[in-house]
């Protein structure tokens, strides 16, 4: 028996991958790193055909898997077909405890486990009421569960996206307060198993365009020169600027994916900021806001903005027309990296936010995901960059007035530095004295400039006088 198990796992894992292609997407803070030991794989249930993207999404694994006892009644050779991938058999009706004991064996034996929670396949488009089997498994054996949300979409010409959560650990509920008994623990870890798992289902429905059954297409605005810097020039970043990614939230690595349109704030101190988030974001087609006054200098550097996509704003006075074109972006599903201080910075403190991009995330209702650039801008330097969770204002009740647009651009900043302190701490003190050092000598010299340019203007206009 053990024989024909391997013979079909490896006879039918390549076909697999073509047939049934996966996406994975971490959802999770911690770096993406092999699961050491045995897991317990919770998954939401689409279809009969769940198994495979489990077994793609974790190819590593030797899992067991929980499967109904109907299934057996069915016909001889899928019963056959059972025995031969290891199931464990369990009885729905009356709920034994049998099956939560053979699935403790296998962990000990150094297998992991997957579950279908609900019990029975999704045909309401929404989870199911989670049974409490994962959870008992769990709290025995001491193994973590990992919970997955999939949209279901397998077969031929589909890609089934995999949203893979953060471990849930059994310790947390047997050292808590008020949980005396295993019912009470399976209870409550059950619940929180099934919360988190419907985040994951929110994120999906609300950020990813194959929720509404539509394809991505490529914006107008992608020239010839865009995917160019896109796939040669921007991976030179990596190198150059030994770009370091981390996450401050669970969701916060699903937003390098997301593609019906967000708004990226962080903070600005160089002229560079946005051909690096370009690299952050690379995934999706971003846009950027840049200053027209800034670009009209050059006529090449307009000329190359432009291709990139760039919306050129006219700081005179509230420009009306780029307004437009943002608001019309973001509802084509078009992320766009903006700066809400407005100009560059080299405080440690960030100056006052500008309205705009709490005005379009509210308007547009689309999120906006926070992120500190953390980098002295010197050649091999590292640079890190802290990604937040998505900040949605239509959950804060926030309407597009002053007080509401106000309260915005206090949790941006909240969020902001939130990361700032993150990304500190995550960089050796060495390098942090050297980024303020930096941070501080370009400020000085961006004085002495400005101080240059305002005594030329002063002398040329007593000359003229």
């Amino acid at each position: 028996m053990i024989i024909l198990r391997w013979l079909l796992i490896l006879t039918s894992f390549i076909p697999a991958m073509i047939i049934f292609p996966v996406k994975r997407i971490f959802l999770r803070k911690e770096k993406k790193t092999k699961y050491k030991g045995p897991i317990i794989i919770a998954m939401n249930h689409t279809n009969f055909l769940d198994y495979f993207s489990a077994l793609l999404s974790f190819p590593t694994k030797r899992f067991s898997v929980l499967v109904g006892a109907q299934f057996y009644a069915y016909n001889p050779a899928l019963t056959f077909l059972l025995k031969i991938m290891g199931v464990i058999r369990v009885d729905s009706v009356t709920g034994n405890m049998d099956a939560v004991n053979q699935a403790v064996e296998q962990i000990n034996k150094g297998r992991s486990i997957l579950i279908f929670p609900e019990g029975h396949i999704e045909t309401e488009g929404k989870l199911l009421e989670y049974k409490q089997a994962a959870a008992l498994i769990s709290l025995s054996s001491g193994a973590p569960i990992v919970p997955v949300f999939h949209n279901g979409k397998i077969g031929p010409g589909k890609r089934d996206l995999v949203f893979i959560g953060s471990l849930m650990y059994p310790d947390t509920y047997i050292c808590r307060e008020g949980l005396d008994t295993i019912k009470d623990r399976a209870e409550v870890f059950t619940k929180e198993l099934q919360e988190k798992t419907e985040t994951y289902r929110q994120f999906y429905l609300k950020n990813f365009m194959a929720a509404d059954g539509e394809k991505l297409k490529r914006p107008k605005y992608v020239s010839f020169l865009y995917n160019f810097m896109k796939y040669t020039c921007l991976p030179g970043i990596k190198l150059l600027m030994r770009t370091k990614i981390t996450y401050g939230g669970d969701l916060a690595r699903g937003t390098r994916f997301m593609d019906k349109g967000m708004v990226i704030v962080a903070n600005h101190s160089w002229w560079m900021d946005s051909a690096l988030l370009y690299f952050v974001f690379r995934r999706v087609y971003c846009r950027s806001l840049a200053a027209k006054d800034v670009a009209d200098i050059n006529k090449s550097w307009s000329f190359f903005e432009r291709a990139m996509g760039c919306v050129l704003l006219d700081r005179s006075g509230f420009d009306w027309d780029s307004m437009k074109i943002m608001i019309n972006g973001l509802k084509n599903h078009e992320p766009f990296i903006i700066f809400p201080e407005g100009h560059m910075n080299y405080d440690d403190e960030l100056i006052d936010f500008h309205k705009g991009p709490a005005m379009l995330s509210i308007y547009t209702k689309r999120p906006v995901v926070p992120v500190y650039i953390h980098t002295s801008y010197k050649v091999f330097k590292p640079t890190r960059f802290v990604i937040g969770d998505p900040i949605e204002f239509d959950k804060e009740g926030l309407l597009t007035n002053n007080e509401s647009l106000e309260r915005a651009n206090e949790i941006m900043r909240e969020a902001i530095y939130s990361l700032k302190r993150q990304a500190i701490a995550e960089t050796s003190p060495s390098l942090n004295s050297f980024i303020r050092k930096t941070r501080f000598e370009m400020k000085e010299n961006l004085a002495r400039i400005s101080k240059e340019v305002e005594d030329a203007r002063n002398a040329k206009a007593s000359a003229s006088a």
